[in-house]
């Protein structure tokens, strides 16, 4: 009687596969996941790293590790203002006060600073890139004064756009999701656990959020966190609409199929108020280029510099009056430190 010869190492690794197939099947019948880390991994990854920002006493908003060395990100807009005192609170750190580093008024971004401490700070690891739409994201936060919440979300577009927030525009992403207020300056986060962005505020319809949210992408996080330097923002100082978006009487002023930006809101003696616009004015071109969406003319205008000139060529209120206006471009950080920069461009 013969024995039956051992099996090959082609053999060896059949059954190795079928053992490995055998377990995972045997994990998705008990209601395992198998790809997806647990959902209390990425929660105490998320809670770990995240922070509540004080504003002079005031719970104003969330706030992330971006760096074990005490570097921190929350909005902006948490902030509001150079000069006032910050603090950031979690179980992790206690209470600590935070300085700002720098900002970046054009993505709502504001670094801050923490002293640094024996075994640094657990901080969420930056994502290559934002997950294409359809993919699900997690926002961890502080919404309506609760601590510690993740809330879901879906990546709802593959670009970025232009959201006006007050006399200013910030770019921003989206992702379907109910947001509050109070998560403002949480870390969005992937599957994997990585900061995908930031969270900046939610587009809403008489006061009510309509389920989009406004996400800061993940790349002009990570240009900060490398830079830590404020960026110098051009701006034009006004607010725009589409034609499209206007009452019937204020297109029937105008030759049928007019495209073009309306100028809606102006800041007062800021660079396009300097330069003569005015608010009903129709913006047809800028540097000879046509515009007819808010973010082509934006991104001319991202491209320059403060103190650099845009040329707009414009239309009157009432659809005459063709005229070519100037603007010497402002800068939206003007008045925050800016150790870098001596320059005194215009706001």
């Amino acid at each position: 009687m013969t024995e039956n010869p051992p099996p090959d190492g082609r053999m060896a690794k059949w059954i190795l596969l079928l053992t490995l197939f055998l377990v995972a099947a045997a994990r998705i019948a008990a209601g395992q996941e198998v790809d997806n880390p647990p959902a209390e991994t990425l929660y105490e990854k998320a809670k770990a790293a995240s922070v509540e920002i004080l504003v002079d006493d005031h719970m104003g908003g969330s706030g992330w590790f971006a760096d074990p060395q005490g570097l921190l990100f929350t909005a902006s807009h948490v902030i509001s203002r150079p000069g006032r005192r910050i603090e950031v609170l979690s179980p992790e750190v206690g209470r600590i006060d935070a300085q700002v580093v720098a900002v970046d008024l054009g993505h709502d971004l504001a670094l801050l600073r923490v002293e640094s401490r024996e075994g640094g700070y657990p901080a969420l690891k930056l994502a290559e890139c934002v997950p294409p739409p359809g993919e699900r994201v997690f926002l961890f936060g502080a919404p309506i004064f609760r601590s510690a919440v993740l809330l879901p979300g879906t990546v709802a577009r593959d670009n970025t756009v232009f959201g006006y927030y007050t006399e200013r525009y910030v770019e921003i992403t989206h992702i379907a999701a109910t947001v509050q207020g109070g998560t403002s300056g949480g870390p969005w986060l992937s599957e994997q656990g990585e900061a995908i962005g930031l969270q900046s505020g939610t587009i809403s319809l008489k006061s009510v959020p309509v389920g989009i949210a406004n996400v800061i992408p993940i790349e002009p996080i990570r240009a900060l966190l490398k830079s830590q330097r404020t960026t110098a923002t051009p701006t034009m100082g006004a607010a725009i609409e589409e034609t499209w978006q206007q009452q019937r009487d204020f297109l029937d002023r105008f030759a049928p199929r007019t495209e073009g930006l309306v100028v809606r809101i102006l800041k007062s003696d800021g660079p396009a108020v300097r330069a003569g616009l005015k608010q009903w004015d129709v913006i047809t071109a800028a540097d000879d280029q046509p515009v007819r969406l808010s973010g082509q003319l934006l991104r001319i205008i991202r491209a320059k510099q403060p103190g650099d000139s845009v040329k707009l060529s414009v239309l009157g209120p009432d659809g005459t009056g063709r005229r070519e206006v100037t603007v010497r471009l402002g800068k939206l950080e003007a008045g925050w430190p800016q150790p870098e920069d001596a320059s005194d461009a215009e706001k």
